[in-house]
């Protein structure tokens, strides 16, 4: 049986790449893992030789690698060494986006890092929005993943696809074993920081309770940031400080 999650017409919808052309950053690390069927995945890793941990970050749609490139020093100030990867076809990786394969190349990625020796003792994978989904996909199959970290992550597959202006009225269990974040995140054991904008209509900060209350970790926190929605988290004076509460606890 087909899945709409495998259609070319909803991944078309879902997914808005966008190439990136500037040369490397100064003083970083470049990665480009061979994902297989002609995609090449582009990493960057930001160097902090005093960080305390490795923050395995998956940005949000439309947003590409070297969009975080003026924020690596904040991340850098909480004690994390950033290490930032794209989806296949958002800047210097090559291929066609799905999410079936967004979730595959997630393991491709760690994998890759944690043999190059890349990581630091303690990891911490983070995703913002759509990065939320290969985040709970690796935090949830993993035991050597020492944190999780969601920003504006969906829960629910349903209102994603009806976001995209398509229209389903439940899911297969194997649909949800494999796109449902609200499911998966029940075997997600590390210490997981939930947070979402109080004004987000894009993802209803109700997904970020479903997530929440769903976490299979015994230590789980859920912050709802006010006066900011979806793209502007950062706004929120509390945003950077409540993430190096986290990190300091681990």
């Amino acid at each position: 049986m087909s899945s709409i999650f495998d259609s070319q017409v909803f991944n078309a919808n879902l997914f808005f790449p966008r190439a990136d052309s500037s040369p490397a950053l100064a003083g970083t690390d470049e990665y480009y893992i061979d994902a297989g069927k002609d995609a090449r995945i582009h990493a960057r890793c930001h160097p902090n030789p005093d960080a305390k941990l490795s923050l395995l970050f998956f940005h949000g749609n439309g947003e590409i690698v070297s969009d975080y490139d003026n924020l690596a020093q904040h991340f850098s100030s909480l004690g994390a060494e950033l290490i930032i990867a794209d989806f296949r076809g958002y800047g210097k990786s090559t291929g066609s986006p799905t999410l079936r394969s967004t979730l595959e190349d997630a393991h491709i990625i760690f994998d890759y890092l944690k043999k190059g020796e890349v990581f630091k003792s303690i990891v911490c994978v983070m995703g913002r929005s759509l990065g939320g989904a290969p985040t709970i996909e690796l935090c949830s199959k993993r035991s050597d993943i020492q944190a999780c970290v969601l920003e504006s992550a969906y829960a629910d597959p349903i209102p994603l696809v009806e976001r995209r202006g398509l229209k389903i009225n439940k899911t297969t269990p194997e649909e949800d074993a494999v796109f449902n974040n609200s499911l998966k995140i029940s075997t997600v054991k590390c210490p997981t920081f939930i947070m979402h904008g109080a004004d987000d209509f894009l993802i209803s900060p109700q997904e970020a309770k479903l997530n929440y209350d769903n976490a299979g970790a015994k230590i789980k926190t859920l912050e709802i940031l006010e006066g900011v929605g979806h793209n502007d988290m950062m706004m929120n004076p509390s945003y950077f400080s409540t993430l190096k509460r986290f990190f300091d606890s681990l």
